[in-house]
């Protein structure tokens, strides 16, 4: 194996945001066309791409693969099935209703798809959590930029950006699970629909079906609660693979029964990343790993160490931080400013709390709360490189920002796959999601 890259600064002190040869109104107006339909936070284009050394771009999907792998093989290690794994996390098993009988295979399909967000910190990429699951957003939006990106360069004839299509990848995954299951390669994209679920709609999976297709797979897009009419139950399933890209909590908020997706199971279909991946999603996961247990290897502890922000499961008891041993709970109430709190399987994010951003005495309330419940992981903040980029508002008023970038790169089928970002100006740490209104983009490689 080859050793964990050294650390290296990232941005290389950018100071203007990249060229990209043509100008601003052509670019937005390619980047427009190229989102037509898909959900954006608002009218805005992000003229420029995150832009860095090719060798920057592969290590940081070389780490994601490697950093869910030691994810994976936490969970495997907390106890010998999954009844005592899930009640070391603490999960609620209403949270996973589509188990099956076949652990093997629950977790070797745990973590088929993740997505991994990421911040530049002094020292290079820190992995401040992972999303690992079908539900998670921005694929379509990251190939999109990443097309775009390419037909800007064409018309500019500067070099085209190195990116990885994540769709070649999910079609090459598609392809290999069902030569297991003996069919051709097709596959049902499984998705919540509704006037409660505006993060979709047609015309995202639209675009989802046509780059799977693209690349060869059959694909079409059912929804949840039409799922026995969309393959064909009861019978023979019209496809007998299907991605689940929702998440029980959503379709607990938009009153939808998960009821069908057991049901599509019991007639035949595998439904993938298994329901294991929502033991590997629990941020507890990753603290874990990021404390160190006693059967990783010198090779696992380093590559936590270089890309595991600190983190540690909240409860009363001692940790080590900054070279000295301290009671967690005090620790959390004398450094607040130095630490988020965030709850073990919160999404989209729900409940995380900064430090810095949060009312001493809510704070002291919330640390008190982790320490009873054991729910919540206490994480160091990590300070974001910031990197220039220009934004064309809706008004046509071209803004530059200071970014605070949060960077998402996609695992399908074990391998690095693109990597989406938002940002927003840099100021005090803070979530960067589209509840926050961020800004769309990506980043690719120089070529």
């Amino acid at each position: 194996m080859s050793p964990v890259p050294a650390a290296r600064p990232w941005f290389h002190d950018r100071t203007a945001p990249p060229r990209t040869g043509i100008s601003p109104e052509r670019t937005a107006e390619i980047l427009r066309e190229a989102q037509d339909g898909l959900p954006v936070t608002d009218g805005s284009v992000t003229l420029q791409p995150l832009l860095v050394p090719l060798d920057n771009y592969q290590e940081l999907l070389t780490a994601a693969t490697a950093v869910l792998d030691l994810l994976r093989r936490t969970v495997a290690a907390l106890a010998p099935d999954r009844a005592g794994r899930m009640a070391v996390l603490g999960i609620d098993p209403a949270d996973c209703p589509r188990f099956t009988r076949d652990e093997a295979f629950e977790l070797r399909h745990s973590t088929d798809m993740a997505r991994a967000d990421v911040v530049i910190g002094p020292d290079g990429p820190k992995f401040i959590e992972f999303n690992v699951s079908a539900a998670f957003g921005g694929m379509v939006h990251f190939e999109t930029h990443h097309r775009a990106w390419r037909r800007i360069a064409d018309l500019s004839g500067m070099p085209s950006p190195i990116g990885v299509d994540p769709y070649a990848r999910l079609a090459a995954l598609v392809e290999r699970l069902c030569g297991e299951l003996g069919v051709p390669p097709s596959v049902a994209l499984i998705d919540l629909l509704g006037d409660g679920y505006a993060e979709t709609g047609m015309r995202l999976f639209e675009r989802q079906v046509d780059l799977l297709r693209g690349h060869g797979v059959h694909a079409e897009f059912v929804p949840l609660d039409g799922l026995a009419d969309g393959l064909g139950l009861p019978g023979a399933p019209y496809h007998r693979l299907g991605i689940a890209q929702y998440s029980e909590q959503d379709a607990r908020e938009m009153g939808t029964s998960t009821a069908p997706a057991r049901a599509a199971q019991e007639a035949g279909v595998t439904l993938i990343p298994s329901q294991s991946h929502w033991l590997v999603h629990s941020k507890k996961v990753l603290a874990l790993a990021s404390e160190g247990q006693p059967w990783m290897s010198e090779r696992d502890r380093a590559l936590a160490a270089r890309y595991l922000p600190w983190s540690r499961v909240v409860g009363d008891r001692e940790v080590g931080w900054q070279g000295h041993r301290h009671h967690l709970p005090d620790l959390l109430l004398r450094q607040s400013e130095h630490f988020v709190l965030k709850g073990a399987t919160g999404w989209s994010g729900h409940e995380v709390f900064f430090g810095a951003r949060t009312d001493p005495g809510v704070w002291a309330k919330l640390i008190h709360q982790a320490v009873d419940t054991g729910y919540f992981v206490a994480q160091e903040v990590v300070r974001a490189q910031p990197y220039p980029l220009d934004v064309m508002e809706e008004t046509g008023e071209i803004v530059r920002y200071t970014a605070d970038t949060v960077i998402s790169p996609f695992c399908v089928g074990g391998k690095g796959a693109g990597c989406f970002a938002r940002f927003v100006e840099t100021e005090r740490p803070r979530v960067i999601s589209a509840m926050s209104r961020a800004r769309l983009g990506c980043l690719l490689g120089a070529a």
